[in-house]
């Protein structure tokens, strides 16, 4: 080729009339042109296709782990997500596959080891789902044609290639969240859910710790269910119970601060779930009361009573004598625990799931 190209040259640098003419003739009969089409063109396609598989993969992997955690297994809904993911608006999915605790989802076969395919499935007892893409065009074929490739010497038999992408979105118990600066007790949660495995949904009273009148937990050291933390000044706490050592509670008295009295009222009106740390034991009282927390529920908070200065509001089927003024006058809050995603990225722990999810991707 280089014995071919310099006298090119030679003749262009000496009269350029028709040469370059000449010079592309020659380069398109030998297929340098065309092979050169075929690598940047044809194998960008490629490339492009699976970045468009990939992210569809991604996407529709992340949209059936969170139809597991907020209710049933949906794995028709990756097939959604990978075609809005698509340039042309369509693609295939293969295969969606898993292991959701609910039994959701079908079994994975053995990852292949390939780079287009998921890897080996995770530890045993891991939820997590499985969305394998391929190549269809609008036409319905599996194949990506070609541009130039086919018109190369020796490939015209050459009908195009099928792309493939598959990704792992896993699931688990949410580590990590701001959270209204409470803490309900293991006691509560059991209580409201009938523990392992939970049923979510059933309404709830929940009395405050001190109160002499809720129930007594084994392990802790006062009865009571719901106590209130030290937060940062806007009702609010920074919990990671992954952190060691025990939480510091707070004691607000007979009267709450203006930011708690806003949370309250706006959790009401919303109706969204709130990250609350579940603890397991206790130590101290009042102001001086630590908390040591072993997860986090997702809690809709419907009402209260006896939360010095708001005026209560106790939701249907309760009525006051569900949270009575007394001697001690106990506050109460009435709600019920859910499944929810934490709304940031954060670590997919393991231990007791108490309804607050985090989903990511992984492999």
């Amino acid at each position: 080729m280089r014995n071919l190209i310099l006298p090119m040259l030679r003749l262009l640098h000496a009269d350029d009339r028709g040469a370059f003419g000449v010079l592309v003739g020659m380069l398109f009969g030998t297929g340098v042109l065309l092979g050169m089409a075929a690598l940047t063109i044809d194998v960008g396609r490629l490339y492009q296709e699976r970045a468009e598989l990939q992210n569809g993969a991604d996407a529709g992997s992340l949209a059936v782990a969170k139809s597991c955690v907020t209710a049933a297994c949906t794995p028709g809904t990756a097939a959604t997500y990978a075609n809005l993911n698509a340039k042309d608006g369509t693609s295939t999915v293969t295969l969606v596959c898993g292991h959701d605790v609910k039994g959701g989802l079908p079994g994975c076969p053995g990852s292949t080891g390939t780079r287009v395919d998921c890897p080996a499935a995770p530890a045993s007892g891991s939820n997590y789902a499985d969305v394998h893409t391929a190549t269809r065009t609008t036409g319905g074929s599996s194949l990506l044609p070609p541009v130039f490739a086919r018109s190369l010497v020796g490939n015209a038999g050459y009908a195009g290639t099928t792309v493939l992408a598959c990704a792992r979105a896993l699931w688990g118990p949410a580590l990590a969240s701001q959270s209204l600066a409470m803490t309900l007790s293991v006691c509560a949660w059991t209580q409201a859910t009938g523990g392992t495995p939970p049923t979510f949904g059933a309404n709830v009273r929940i009395f405050v710790r001190d109160a002499p009148n809720a129930p007594t937990c084994a392990g802790l050291s006062a009865p009571g269910e719901f106590g209130w933390l030290a937060g940062n000044g806007n009702c609010t706490a920074t919990i990671d119970v992954t952190a060691s050592g025990p939480v510091a509670g707070n004691d607000p008295g007979k009267n709450l601060s203006q930011p708690c009295q806003d949370a309250l009222t706006s959790y009401v009106a919303s109706g969204a779930p709130i990250f609350i740390p579940i603890f397991d034991t206790t130590t101290g009282t009042g102001s001086g009361a630590t908390y040591h927390l072993v997860g986090l529920a997702a809690f809709v908070l419907t009402g209260y009573a006896n939360m010095n200065p708001l005026k209560d509001a106790i939701p249907a089927p309760f009525s006051k004598s569900d949270c009575p003024n007394g001697k001690t006058t106990p506050s109460c809050i009435f709600g019920h625990f859910t499944q929810a995603l934490v709304p940031v990225t954060t670590t997919v722990g393991t231990g007791t799931y108490f309804g607050a999810a985090a989903i990511k991707l992984a492999g």
